[in-house]
């Protein structure tokens, strides 16, 4: 039997095993039939390394009761997990998948990745070293429900870091950048990928140090989206708002600027974040959470729509079918304003600009963060002047949304990956550039 026969059919017997085994007092449940590859490793001096290709199959049944939320897993294609009795299961593993697909195979993918390394090279006689880390999935999955309704679709997912080094003298300079596609890696441009993060690099061996204080910040749009995802979106989540987050019991209030219109979307075409439907069989859609500037939606699951007696979202996320879905976002969308980005720069008199905003500390329930702005430059007298070394921003989610002073009529797609309860998902970035009036920004000159 052909291996997405196989996944149908284990999707079906699963449907019936649900059909048989509803609960009493069962609000909603699910099943899920999966297989995967991924590999994943490092590029550096023209030569793979690090290199890791898993597979496996899953098979997941999840039951929302009026008391508990039940999750059971196991390896393989196996219906009986939907049996009740057993509580909470997890069998950790995988079976043979099959042959991985063709454009997962590192051999495959060492051709583009070294076009990208070239094109990086190729920009400057200052850049020293270009290391891409990269992650090839495609994941074929059915997932039911108690109706017999079962939804299949395959996911194929590239997701590249790439850091360049450029060296001048005794300075160094770190360039950053994320591309990311719902696709294989036909679909990012290589060279202008090299290109893009090698002009960060070599732009910064002219930084000159970061200012200290309260200033505006203006957000390149794209990856800069990162600062709403993970500031101001986490706790619109739902299980996030069922533990009290800062959004509970508010919807309807004005929780931002009235420039703001706020959506997660997982329909973008290409988008890292992107599907036709989530892991517990509903169909994808967007979720309108601040409409200018009002609070409207959260973002749920089965379990914590059932909890706030809501529809599900749509956005029952897992990294595989071994995990209990949790609601997650999938492209976080920021609509383009009216403004320019000329004109949001000319009305900064002074600030800084945030190029790429990186990893930090976020409080998921309350918004509090720190993040690092690797690659920045200064706002003076309405104008970008110099680079600046790497600093911080640090403010809280529900103060960024209010300070949104200004929104950019351009409108870019980043990615990253977002990490919660153990699980990583990829998730999209999609937004233009905008401004947060003050924020406190570190460095180490006043």
């Amino acid at each position: 039997m052909h291996p997405r026969e196989s996944l149908r059919a284990a999707g079906h017997d699963l449907a019936a095993e649900l059909r048989a085994n509803r609960l009493k007092d069962q609000l909603s449940s699910s099943g899920e039939a999966q297989s995967w590859h991924r590999t994943s490793g490092r590029l550096a001096e023209g030569r793979v390394s690090d290199i890791s290709v898993q597979w496996g199959q899953a098979t997941a049944a999840r039951y929302v009761t009026r008391d508990t939320f039940l999750h059971r897993s196991a390896s393989g294609f196996d219906p009986t997990v939907a049996r009740l009795g057993g509580g909470r299961t997890a069998v950790v593993g995988g079976q043979d998948a099959g042959q991985p697909p063709a454009w997962t195979e590192p051999g495959t993918a060492l051709t583009a990745l070294r076009e990208l390394e070239q094109a990086a090279r190729d920009f400057d006689p200052t850049v020293a070293q270009v290391v891409v880390d990269f992650e090839l999935a495609e994941q074929d999955l059915c997932v039911v429900d108690h109706q017999g309704l079962v939804r299949d679709e395959t996911r194929q997912l590239t997701y590249l870091t790439v850091r360049v080094i450029a060296r001048k003298g005794g300075r160094v300079s770190t360039g950053f950048y994320t591309p990311g596609v719902s696709g294989p890696l036909s679909g990012i441009d290589m060279r202008a990928a090299g290109s893009e993060v090698a002009r960060r690099a070599v732009t910064g061996l002219a930084a000159r140090p970061a200012p200290v204080g309260r200033l505006p910040v203006v957000v390149a749009g794209g990856r800069g989206m990162v600062l709403l995802h993970e500031a101001c979106c986490h706790p619109l989540e739902g299980d996030e708002v069922l533990r009290g987050s800062v959004y509970a019991g508010r919807m309807g209030e004005t929780i931002a600027s009235p420039l703001v219109t706020l959506r997660d979307d997982p329909t973008v075409p290409g988008a890292v974040g992107s599907y036709l439907y989530d892991d517990e069989g509903v169909r994808a859609a967007p979720t309108t959470l601040i409409e200018n500037g009002v609070l409207t939606g959260w973002l749920t699951d089965q379990e914590s729509a059932a909890r706030l007696g809501l529809e599900p979202s749509g956005n029952g996320r897992c990294t595989t079918a071994l995990q209990p879905p949790q609601p997650r976002m999938t492209n976080t969308c920021l609509a383009a304003g009216t403004s320019t980005v000329d004109e949001i720069i000319a009305s900064t008199e002074y600030g800084i600009y945030a190029e790429h905003v990186g990893g930090g500390e976020v409080i998921e329930s309350t918004g509090e963060f720190t993040f690092r702005v690797t690659n920045g430059h200064l706002i003076e007298n309405g104008r970008v002047t110099d680079p600046i070394e790497e600093t911080t921003i640090t403010g809280t989610g529900t103060q960024v949304l209010r300070d949104i002073d200004a929104i950019a009529d351009d409108t870019t797609v980043g990615a990253a990956k977002c990490g919660k309860f153990g699980q990583w998902v990829t998730v999209g970035v999609v937004g233009p550039t905008l401004r947060v009036g003050s924020l406190l920004v570190g460095g180490t000159h006043r």
